[in-house]
């Protein structure tokens, strides 16, 4: 028998098919972040007059400016948006969002809610310490979602989208979009309210992308050694990383070399560096982190 048939296949969140072990385990997870996300916004946004992205901070400006029900809101427009990405994106994708959009409409309603508005404030610097904490906890917490491979709904569609169509930045999209719509907020509670919202809006982008890339970076390292037949098959029988041979010429001498390029996790930087010296203490060598790695052994190729 084939070994290779029994060795289960990693989870990719890119993968388009329905796999019921999977997608159990992401709508639990969308679930969860809803309803984390919906006390926050309530005990955090709400008495502020706070606006989060996307469109739950449309729901939250309408029901400032004129009571309506968030959940009509979000019902409202979250299903054209779920229908636009049908057609555009991924099915999975798309119901992914739309069970997102029920979870946030539904949960905003529930008497638990009720509960944590009438829990006690932060105290004197309540405004900004909300901007800073609320914020924050909803960035990191939609990291896990995305990294599932679905969204929390709203314009994460149309991004989605608009980035795979017409290579429109979903972070520039999402900044404009945000600030057009925070800019309402000034006529009727204020610049400091629209400009707390603001940095609450930089500080969720912030943790998110701090949480996306992890504490554990991807780092890209160049080697510049005479020893580089000695260094390379070290790092690839200890360290289990796949090296590149760059073939490369000296500016100054005009020799040929070679230079050996791979590609570490943080963690195991002091392991290579240890590697390096012991075969060439005057060894250059350049680290540069690396935004994002996709591929064998760091992660699934969108």
């Amino acid at each position: 028998m084939d070994k290779s048939s029994d060795t289960k296949a990693p989870f990719n969140p890119y993968n388009k098919k329905f796999d019921p072990k999977h997608d159990i385990v992401t709508l639990i997870m969308i679930t969860v972040v809803c309803f984390l996300h919906c006390c926050v916004i309530t005990y955090f946004y709400e008495p502020n007059h706070f606006l989060s992205g996307g469109v739950t901070g449309l729901s939250l400006l309408f029901n400032y400016l004129w009571k309506i029900p968030k959940w009509i809101v979000l019902i409202g427009l979250n299903i054209p948006i779920a229908l636009f990405g049908i057609k555009y994106a991924s099915l999975k994708f798309s119901l992914f969002s739309l069970y997102a959009t029920v979870c946030y409409s539904a949960m905003f309603e529930i008497p638990v809610m009720d509960m944590i508005r009438s829990l006690p404030s932060l105290g004197e610097n309540n405004a900004l310490l909300s901007a800073m904490v609320g914020s924050a906890i909803i960035g990191v917490t939609c990291a896990p979602v995305v990294k599932r491979g679905a969204s929390l709904g709203g314009i994460d569609i149309i991004t989605v989208v608009l980035n795979h169509k017409l290579s429109i930045p979903a972070g520039s999209f999402n900044i404009v979009f945000n600030l057009v719509i925070m800019s309402f907020l000034i006529p009727s509670y204020g610049v400091e309210v629209a400009l707390l919202s603001m940095v609450a809006m930089f500080i969720s982008n912030m943790a998110y992308n701090f949480a996306m890339r992890g504490v554990n970076r991807n780092m890209s390292v160049f080697i510049i050694s005479e020893e580089w037949d000695e260094i390379a098959p070290q790092v690839l029988k200890e360290m289990g990383r796949g090296v590149t041979y760059i073939h490369a010429e000296g500016a100054y001498t005009g020799q040929p070399r070679k230079l050996v390029y791979c590609i570490v996790k943080a963690t195991e930087l002091a392991k290579l560096k240890s590697i390096i010296k012991s075969h060439d203490p005057k060894a250059l060598f350049s680290i540069i982190e690396t935004q994002e790695v996709t591929g064998r052994g760091f992660g699934a190729i969108n």
